[in-house]
């Protein structure tokens, strides 16, 4: 490939690299994942810089070889310390972080051992790029990164009860399932910045996604917000599936909690309310978004909605707080005279009226 052209690549994908890590920085991300995301940023920086060098002295050196083994080496560790991160893997003991870096520290262990005899490449007397014995274990050694990483993001979607996390475990999984194409390609293509380029647009395309992902989130409660709730009921109505159930609840005397108690212990309280919500729909299919302020909407599948609202009621009950805490509960099922998403939620609000007004009779 030409050596301009390579280099006009390798320039924009690190181009791509730091819009991202500038973009991230001033996120509303946690400051663990900014850190994590910057550190990924940082490596594929050096790797492109160091396989630009390497690409355009004819692949001879073999020191710059080793040093792009070592920040390939990197690279895979930082996207797994990125995905442990964004999936809020906690390692307790030192034992278990030690255990975690045991792939790059075998990997440079190999590299150390290859200056001596060659065991993972060698370069040849015409400066060719020869294979040795032990290049296909320091690939597997790295690819334990992705395949761990794309199994824990595939696990963790699964455990997932809120829709949009679900959605983006499921963003990560793929991403590290792709990262492990695109390390394949690249030994099957070595003069072509295969991982370069792959990796460049498979993190642009996820960071774009899980953005997307962020702004669905309600910021209080980690639920589903309103946008997302509506995109929802339009396509459970479009599907026109007839055992569906909306409600629409709302936070008994609210009000006089925020006047009486401050709107800390109101913004405590939704929370608390917020858990009990995920806590009692155990379906894999329940939908739980906050519709606003005091009121919560949920999209249950199933043929026990009075159990649904039963659990949502002892559980909300249990919660301690020093004062009274419960909601009201509006429900309506689907049916066919049901065209627009909206409507369907003025049925299940008009119930919910119903039951406040009872609730003020009392």
């Amino acid at each position: 490939m030409n050596e301009i052209l390579f280099a006009e690549i390798y320039y924009i994908c690190v181009a791509i690299m730091l819009i991202l890590g500038f973009k991230t920085y001033h996120s509303m991300m946690k400051n663990s994942q900014k850190v994590s995301f910057l550190a990924v940023v940082l490596v594929h920086i050096l790797y492109f810089q160091t396989d630009l060098v390497r690409m355009t002295t004819n692949g001879q050196d073999l020191f710059l070889n080793e040093m792009c083994f070592l920040f390939f080496s990197l690279c895979t560790l930082s996207w797994f310390n990125y995905i442990q991160t964004m999936l809020e893997v906690h390692y307790v003991k030192k034992s278990q972080t030690l255990f975690a870096m045991i792939p790059v520290f075998a990997s440079v262990v190999l590299l150390l051992v290859n200056t001596l005899n060659g065991c993972l490449f060698q370069i040849d007397s015409y400066g060719n790029f020869q294979e040795g014995p032990l290049y296909i274990l320091y690939v597997f050694i790295n690819d334990l990164y992705f395949m761990v990483g794309a199994y824990q993001a595939y696990v963790y979607s699964c455990k997932a009860k809120n829709y949009q996390q679900k959605k983006s475990n499921q963003i990560l999984g793929i991403y590290m399932g792709s990262l492990l194409l695109i390390g394949t390609m690249q030994d099957f293509f070595r003069d072509i910045p295969v991982f370069c380029v792959g990796t460049s647009l498979s993190i642009l395309i996820v960071y774009i996604s899980l953005e997307e992902q962020m702004i669905s989130i309600d910021p209080l409660t980690q639920l589903n917000n309103r946008n997302r709730m509506e995109q929802h009921l339009f396509e459970c109505v479009r599907s026109q599936d007839l055992n569906m159930y909306l409600l629409v609840l709302d936070v008994n005397r609210f009000k006089k909690i925020n006047d009486e108690y401050g709107h800390t212990q109101g913004d405590l309280a939704l929370k608390a309310i917020a858990n009990c919500l995920k806590e009692s729909c155990i379906e894999k299919s329940d939908f739980i978004a906050r519709y606003g302020g005091d009121e919560f909407v949920i999209v249950y599948k199933g043929n026990d909605v009075e159990g649904l609202c039963q659990r949502i009621h002892a559980y909300i009950r249990k919660l301690s707080f020093p004062f009274d805490l419960d909601v009201s509960i509006g429900c309506a099922p689907y049916h066919k005279d049901i065209h627009k998403w909206n409507d369907w939620f003025i049925e299940a609000d008009k119930q919910l009226y119903y039951e406040k007004k009872k609730l003020k009779d009392r």
